[in-house]
């Protein structure tokens, strides 16, 4: 099991805060943007409603480029 599917399924357990520090390690390393959107939605499930925002729009100027 890949680390981005270790946190899908803590996200899916209820599990944010595991899942959380599973992807913000692997975005440091690999931020790609499949990585990314994870991380945001975890961010959403948290309330971190800004933090999500911005990694939203990281996302979407990656596809612009």
């Amino acid at each position: 099991m890949s680390i981005h599917e270790l946190a899908q399924h803590y996200l899916a357990q209820g599990q944010t805060v595991r899942a959380a520090g599973l992807m913000i390690k692997l975005v440091e390393r690999e931020p790609t943007p499949q990585n990314l959107e994870l991380l945001a939605d975890i961010y959403l499930r948290q309330g971190l409603f800004d933090h999500a925002k911005a990694l939203y729009l990281r996302v979407v100027k990656m596809g612009l480029k």
